[in-house]
């Protein structure tokens, strides 16, 4: 007569099999969290940044916040509590009559991390 079911050492392989599964994803879950905090933070620097660079774009050509060889340091950080915002503007660069200006952003996330962009705004139009 043949017996239907599973024997003890059966459930205990499968048990095993789903135990060692699951204690794999359980290790991924809290590094994901941690990856979209990171990736978060970067975002909003990054959006500070480029809003920044749009508020330099319609300054005035000899504006004060254009002012080449100064580190200039925005005036609302810290900024959400958390992000440190300045820029470095160089004249004639890359040509006369242009200033490269270098934006970044700053925060602290476990270390140190830094956002950089940069753009060109030129004398002629303005």
């Amino acid at each position: 007569m043949a017996e239907k079911g599973f024997t003890l050492v059966e459930v205990v392989v499968a048990l095993t099999i789903l135990a060692i599964g699951v204690l794999g994803i359980s290790v991924i879950f809290p590094l994901s969290g941690s990856d979209v905090c990171k990736s978060g933070m970067s975002t909003k620097a990054l959006e500070l940044c480029q809003e920044k660079i749009e508020e330099l774009h319609h300054c005035a050509y000899d504006a004060p916040a254009l002012v080449p060889a100064v580190t200039h340091v925005d005036s609302l950080n810290p900024i959400g509590g958390a992000y440190e915002r300045s820029w470095y503007v160089t004249e004639d660069q890359p040509v006369a009559g242009c200033k490269a200006i270098e934006v970044t952003v700053g925060w602290t996330q476990d270390s140190e991390r830094l956002v950089t962009l940069s753009t060109v705004v030129s004398s002629a139009g303005r």
